[in-house]
């Protein structure tokens, strides 16, 4: 029996459109889940989700026709969300050490935790401080694929020194090139003519520049062309009501740097002109502000209550516990009165960071992980919580996490659920808008389009 070329081609192309895609054309199929897809906006219900390769390729109804792989998976019930992004996450830990012996980083620890970030959902942190030389290897490290964790950008070494000149600070900005910083960070004891040197020579070669600013008000960092800050405040005096500065003053010369801390919180004015003049430049020049709050309240809760120290996952990292029981202890000095005032002042801060939330400020999600009782993974779920404390809702907070990070980073490949950004992304059992703590409750994880934990971290 002969066939016409036209009957042939016919048959050819009905069987080409009809047969199941291969696994090099499609890599898996999540089909109708529920996304919340990092905006902070609606969810878009019953959808389905197609991934290839490493990308996100297609995003459409559950209800349109399509055929099923090997590859689909049943999201009915489920939840799924861009790969959670810690924006304040040093790569290197330090080990304890004792007397004037010299600051130790542990590579193989930091490798654990970072693989234990990416068990928690955390497919992508920034690290705004490291060792230049060994802190950006293990930041290649980790996009290359050679050490398990999350996408990493790095600063370089931080710059705090106040003696150094015009001329030295430039060249501690031109060393550090070959080395590819991500970032360059300004620390709290520079002035702000010096801050100002970093940022032009940084921007000069279009490096970015974080600041944990003191000695310079965060206002005059904005004013100087900060491109982000890191924690709540700037515990400067500058920053207080001038009727309050002189008693501050004198506190800090009785006091130790963390015990003033309390004197200076609560001086602090969340509602005066000044903080919303702050909140409006901070909005209006899209500045990010990682909030940290987990940095101070696992510092400065009362040791016989916090949660911190009794948190199973603190196991994981038997290390840390240790290090952190002998070494690290930063209110060993507090009394019971001074852990009572911390408290009585703590939600002033809490208001603060809800102040910048409603002022448009661009808030991102932080840990300041390698800091005492931070947990590698568990941390930014903690850090969660503390938001919902300050009354950001769910959604507020996953945006923090997802759009928002993404960007501070300046990246349009992660952060959103969106065609054409790279699949690193979270598979919920439970609605994280309902509690935020709902996102732990993972199925799975997802980094670059493959499967890479699978159940919600074990102790």
């Amino acid at each position: 029996m002969r066939f016409s070329f036209a009957l042939c081609l016919a048959l050819f192309l009905l069987i080409s459109c009809t047969a199941a895609p291969t696994k090099h054309q499609v890599s898996t199929i999540i089909d109708h889940v529920t996304i919340l897809d990092g905006h902070g906006g609606p969810a878009i219900e019953d959808a389905r989700v197609t991934i290839q390769g490493s990308r996100i390729a297609k995003i459409e109804p559950s209800t349109t026709a399509h055929f099923p792989t090997a590859g689909t998976i049943d999201g009915k019930g489920k939840f799924l969300l861009p790969g959670f992004i810690d924006m304040h996450a040093h790569l290197l830990f330090p080990r304890c050490t004792t007397g004037n012996e010299p600051i130790s980083f542990d590579r193989a620890l930091s490798e654990k935790a970072h693989s234990r970030q990416l068990d928690f959902g955390i497919t992508t942190v920034r690290s705004p401080a490291t060792p230049t030389v060994e802190g950006l290897k293990l930041r290649d490290d980790l996009n290359s694929g050679r050490v398990r964790g999350p996408r990493a950008f790095a600063s370089a070494e931080l710059i705090n020194d106040p003696s150094l000149s015009d001329v030295q600070l430039r060249q501690i900005v031109r060393d550090a090139l070959p080395y590819r910083p991500d970032y360059f960070k300004v620390y709290s004891r520079l002035r702000p003519e010096q801050v100002a040197t970093v940022i032009d020579e940084a921007h000069r070669h279009k490096i970015p520049v974080i600041g944990h600013l003191q000695s310079t008000t965060w206002a005059q960092g904005v004013n100087l062309g900060i491109d982000h800050l890191a924690h709540s405040v700037d515990w400067s005096s500058d920053n207080l009501p001038v009727s309050a500065r002189a008693a501050y003053a004198e506190a800090r010369k009785t006091r130790s740097g963390f015990r003033a801390r309390i004197d200076w919180l609560e001086a602090f004015d969340p509602d005066g002109a000044d903080q919303s003049q702050l909140i409006a430049a901070l909005a209006r020049k899209r500045v990010s502000v990682d909030v940290t709050l987990i940095a101070y309240d696992g510092k400065f809760s009362p040791p016989e209550e916090d949660r911190y120290r009794r948190d199973p996952f603190l196991a994981t990292v038997p290390e840390l516990q240790s290090d952190w029981q002998q070494c690290t202890d930063s209110t060993s000095d507090w009394t019971a009165d001074d852990f009572r005032r911390w408290q009585a002042a703590w939600p002033k801060l809490l208001r603060w960071v809800k102040r910048m939330s409603d002022g448009g400020v661009l808030l991102v999600s932080g840990t300041d992980m390698t800091n005492e009782w931070i947990i590698p993974g568990e941390g930014l779920h903690q850090e969660f919580e503390l938001l919902a404390e300050a009354g950001l809702t769910p959604n507020q907070i996953l945006q923090m996490t997802g759009a928002n990070a993404a960007e501070a980073l300046h990246r349009d490949d992660i952060g959103i659920v969106e065609v054409g950004r790279r699949a690193d992304l979270v598979l919920l059992s439970a609605d994280p808008r309902q509690k935020i703590s709902n996102t732990r409750s993972i199925i799975w994880v997802m980094q670059n389009g493959k499967i890479v934990v699978r159940g919600a971290p074990r102790l």
